[in-house]
C-alpha cells in the first residue's frame, strides 16, 4: 500500500516538489515564490503523517481518507490554489464480488500563481481495487497532461501512468511492485533558446522477502534525453537494499518523521537511538546498499558505474559524530568509461567551436582533432592514477574504508569543514609583529 501511496504522491505532487527541496549547498539558494508548492508540500506531509504508516486492512484506511481534514493553515493554502480545502476525492468504486473499489480523483483546474507561473492540468484518475481482507491490493492511474507557464520556460508534461500490484503478508508489510511512466516531458526556454525533451520516463520500486528480512529495489529510467541537437538514450539509475529489517526502519523513519520539521534537515540528536538501532541492525545483519547500475549512453557508446555500500560492525561510540560513523562505512564501486564514448565527445567539442569561429572544418580534421584530444585525457587519467585502460574502456576502481578513499589505489584527500586543514596539512606560518 505504501508504494501506492508514494506512486500517487509522486503523480500528484510532480511539479511542485522540487521547489520544495531544501538546498544542500552551503551557499544559499533563492527560494522561487510558489502558492502551488506550499500548497501541495503542506498537504503531502499531513497525508504522510497521517496514513504513510497506516497498518491492517486498507479499505478503512481509504475511507477515512475520503473524509480527511487537513489542518487549518493547511486547508487555506490549499483552498487558495485549487478552489478547494481537499482538492481530491475518494469515492467507492463498482467491483468484482469479493472485492472493494475505490476510485481517487483531482479533477481538472489551471491556477495563476506567483511570480508569473501558470498551470494547468487534466483530470487525475486512480482506481485502487482490494479484497475484501484487505489482503491483496492493484492500482491503476492515468494523469494525461500537466503544463507549467514560467518567466524562463514553458514545461508540458505528457502522458502519466501509474501501475500497482501488491499483498499484505503476515508481518503488516505489502510485498509487490509500483510502477510510474511519463511519456514525455518537454521544456522550452524563453529567455534563452534552449529546448529540451525527456522521453520514456519511469521509476519502478519493489518490496520482496529475504528470509526474516526484506529487499527493496528502486529503478529509474529515461530512454532518451534531447538538448538541442544532442542526445543521450538510455539512462538508468538502478539500486537496492538487501537484508533490510522493516520494523527498524520504520522506528527511524517515524522518528524522522516526528522530530523534522517539513523542508528542513533532519536533527541527528534528535533520531540519535532509533539511528542507532537501524545502524547497528544493518551491520549485524549484513545489509547492504547495493547500486547495480547508473549509465547513460551517447552516440552508441554507454558509459557504467555499479558498486556498493556496507556498514561495519559499530560501537555505542560511532554514534558520537558523523565523522566516527562514516569510518565504519564500506563502498566500492567500478566505474566504466570507453575511450570511444570521450572521442566522441571531444569531437562534438571540437565542432562547437569551430561553428562559434564561424569555421567549417573537414570531417578529417574534426576526427584527427577530437582523437588528439581523447588521447590526452585518457593520457592523464592514467598518468595520474586516476584511471587504467582495459581494451578500449577506461576503468576506474573507487573505493572508501576505514574513512580513506582512493581511486584505483591513489589516495585522495577529502574536502574539510573550511575551518580545520586537512590532515598532514602544513599550518600556515604566523606573521611576526614589526
Amino acid at each position: 500500500m505504501k508504494k501506492l501511496l508514494l506512486c500517487t504522491a509522486l503523480l500528484v505532487s510532480f511539479p511542485a516538489f522540487a521547489a520544495e527541496r531544501p538546498a544542500t549547498a552551503k551557499a544559499p539558494v533563492a527560494k522561487i515564490e510558489s502558492n502551488m508548492a506550499e500548497a501541495v508540500a503542506a498537504a503531502a506531509d499531513e497525508l504522510e503523517r497521517n496514513f504513510y504508516w497506516a497498518k491492517g486492512n486498507p479499505i478503512p484506511i481509504f475511507d477515512k481518507l475520503a473524509v480527511f481534514e487537513f489542518s487549518a493553515p493547511t486547508a487555506a493554502k490549499l483552498k487558495t490554489v485549487f478552489g478547494s480545502a481537499r482538492p481530491y476525492s475518494v469515492t467507492r468504486a463498482p467491483a468484482a464480488a469479493g472485492m472493494v473499489g475505490f476510485d481517487i480523483a483531482l479533477p481538472a483546474h489551471s491556477y495563476a500563481d506567483l511570480n508569473e507561473q501558470n498551470w494547468s492540468w487534466d483530470a487525475l484518475k486512480i482506481n485502487v481495487v482490494t479484497d475484501e481482507a484487505g489482503r491483496t491490493m492493484t492500482g491503476t492511474g492515468t494523469w494525461p497532461r500537466l503544463t507549467v507557464n514560467a518567466k524562463s520556460a514553458d514545461v508540458v508534461v505528457n502522458d502519466m501512468t501509474l501501475q500497482s500490484s501488491q499483498r499484505r503478508n503476515n508481518d503488516d508489510v505489502w510485498l509487490g511492485t509500483a510502477r510510474a511512466e511519463v511519456q514525455s516531458i518537454d521544456v522550452t526556454g524563453k529567455d534563452k533558446p534552449v529546448v529540451m525533451k525527456m522521453e520514456g520516463l519511469s521509476v519502478t520500486s519493489e518490496v520482496s522477502e529475504n528470509g526474516k528480512d526484506y529487499d527493496i529495489g528502486s529503478d529509474v529510467g529515461i530512454k532518451l534525453i534531447t538538448v538541442m541537437d544532442e542526445k543521450i538514450d538510455d539512462m538508468r539509475m538502478s539500486f537496492r537494499m538487501t537484508k533490510l529489517d522493516m520494523m527498524s526502519l520504520e522506528q527511524l523513519s517515524k522518528a524522522m518523521q516526528k522530530t523534522t520539521k517539513p523542508g528542513a534537515e533532519p536533527d541527528l540528536a534528535a533520531i540519535g537511538p532509533q539511528l542507532k538501532a537501524f545502524a547497528k541492525g544493518m551491520a549485524a545483519r549484513g545489509t547492504a546498499i547495493e547500486l547495480t547500475e547508473m549509465s547513460a549512453g551517447y552516440r552508441g557508446h554507454r558509459a557504467l558505474m555499479k558498486g556498493h555500500l556496507t556498514l561495519g560492525k559499530t560501537v555505542d561510540k560511532d554514534f558520537n559524530s558523523t565523522a566516527a560513523l562514516m569510518k565504519k562505512l564500506d563502498g566500492r564501486f567500478e566505474m566504466r568509461v570507453p575511450v570511444a564514448l570521450v572521442t566522441a565527445i571531444a569531437r562534438n567539442v571540437a565542432q562547437n567551436q569551430a561553428t562559434k569561429k564561424g569555421e567549417t572544418p573537414s570531417a578529417e580534421l574534426l576526427d584527427s582533432t577530437a582523437k588528439s584530444l581523447a588521447d590526452m585525457a585518457v593520457d592523464k587519467a592514467t598518468a595520474d592514477g586516476y584511471a587504467r585502460l582495459d581494451d578500449g574502456v577506461l576503468v576506474s576502481m573507487v573505493q572508501f574504508k576505514a574513512g580513506k578513499l582512493t581511486v584505483n589505489g591513489k589516495a585522495i584527500a577529502l574536502p574539510t569543514d573550511g575551518k580545520k586543514p586537512a590532515a598532514g596539512a602544513k599550518k600556515p606560518a604566523k606573521r611576526r609583529a614589526k
